[in-house]
């Protein structure tokens, strides 16, 4: 495939890049948790391998160190939003086969423990590769966004929204579900950011948002005066859904930021020193920050302890 042949493709990041909306500035620059992300899911992924191992990972979705780790993405909205659907347990098809089939729930866990030592690009595609071979039931592409957060220059992130932006920018037709398609799209965007690669990241994550913000036209393309009265009309409430997602996400951080700061001054006038999570020492309200204590917490919880003792 001939990215060259994509028509003002310049033009199309640029536009991703300058909307204020798009999820290159909401959620791939300038987020916290986006960062904090990896970590968790990190550390939630090596439980999942452990619970494996030790016959604990259970025969149900629910409950599992997968349901965290599914949480801790879906969490991050915006490109993950519905990631964990296809994790679920659905006991009329099956699928995904790993719960009750003790082979493929092993063949998991070898599968993402492999993944998390992997140091290569090489190494990540031939894990890829035999997880395929291995026709688990209904464990296909989805497990890239998992994979992501591990290895977020190599891997990037699979859902329905994706994989239409690529046919949709591309005129191609490639489908959902299938690791070989998944790949094939993966080596055309790879090329893609290579060439971009002043525009976008090395983080797959960048170019991922970029087919998401096509794929739910939320970026429209140069094609865009063709568009029925009916198309436009959904594309604004598209967009205006989404400028309301953003502003009341802030409204939440901003509430919660408050909450701290009042239970900051309780815990002060009640003669305690008061001690703020690490993650939140940056955060300000009322022209104050909330890092008053002398010890930073490793949770978002706020801590009094007693003066003089």
């Amino acid at each position: 495939m001939n990215i060259n042949m994509v028509a003002n493709l310049d033009n199309i990041i640029k536009r991703y890049k300058s909307d204020s909306a798009s999820v290159f500035n909401t959620w791939f620059i300038n987020s916290e948790d986006r960062l904090k992300a990896f970590r968790s899911i990190r550390r939630g992924v090596m439980q999942v391998i452990e619970d494996i191992k030790g016959g604990k990972f259970g025969n149900d979705f629910k409950g599992t160190s997968l349901e965290f780790v599914l949480s801790c993405i879906t969490e991050q909205k915006q490109v993950f939003e519905g990631a964990a659907h296809p994790f679920y347990w659905k006991p009329k098809l099956r699928i995904p086969d790993i719960y009750e089939n003790e082979k493929n729930k092993i063949a998991f866990g070898q599968f993402l423990e492999n993944i998390l030592k992997s140091t290569t690009e090489a190494q990540i595609i031939k894990e890829i590769v035999h997880l395929d071979e291995l026709k688990i039931k209904g464990l296909g592409p989805a497990v890239a966004s998992i994979l992501y957060f591990l290895h977020p220059t190599i891997i990037l992130p699979s859902n329905t929204a994706i994989i239409n932006g690529f046919n949709y920018l591309f005129k191609d037709k490639k489908k959902l579900g299938s690791w070989s398609e998944y790949l094939k799209i993966r080596e055309v965007l790879i090329d893609v950011n290579r060439q971009y690669k002043s525009e976008l990241s090395l983080d797959l994550g960048a170019i991922a948002g970029l087919m998401f913000e096509i794929g739910t036209q939320k970026l429209l393309l140069d094609n865009e005066d063709y568009l029925s009265g009916k198309e436009r009309k959904k594309i604004e409430s598209l967009i205006e859904k989404r400028q309301n997602e953003i502003q009341e996400d802030k409204q939440e951080e901003n509430l919660h930021t408050e909450m701290q700061y009042h239970l900051l001054k309780i815990g002060t006038a009640l003669g305690y020193d008061v001690i703020c999570a690490q993650n939140d020492k940056s955060k300000s309200y009322n022209n104050s920050n909330l890092f008053w204590g002398k010890f930073p917490a490793a949770c978002c919880e706020i801590c009094f302890v007693r003066l003089g003792f």
